[in-house]
């Protein structure tokens, strides 16, 4: 399933963000357009507001709201992170600052 993943500054980031697709960061200023583009069917971010979630949902799009990048470690999803986000202190164990 592609997949986008709402990022800020190297972390998971609340609706706008930056959208990390195919193990790039890019901007967006349009997300529909650009899951529409893309061929995407899941976007993952910490919150959405409502409306927007509707769109999505109304174009067969799942907004799956988490907390932070581990709890994507868990999921079977083929998502490609670029080396800033793996070399982030707390990256492996899950807490911050270890």
């Amino acid at each position: 399933m592609k997949t986008i993943v709402l990022v800020k500054d190297g972390e998971l980031a609340d609706y706008p963000a930056d959208i990390l697709v195919n193990g790039e960061v890019r901007k967006s200023y349009n997300l529909e357009f650009e899951c529409e583009k893309l061929g995407i069917k899941m976007v993952i971010g910490r919150s959405m507001p409502s409306d927007v979630i509707k769109k999505l949902r109304d174009n067969g799009i799942i907004f799956m709201k988490i907390n932070s990048l581990e709890e994507l470690e868990d999921l079977d999803l083929d998502i490609t992170f670029p080396d800033e986000f793996k070399n982030r202190r707390g990256w492996k164990c899950g807490k911050k600052g270890f």
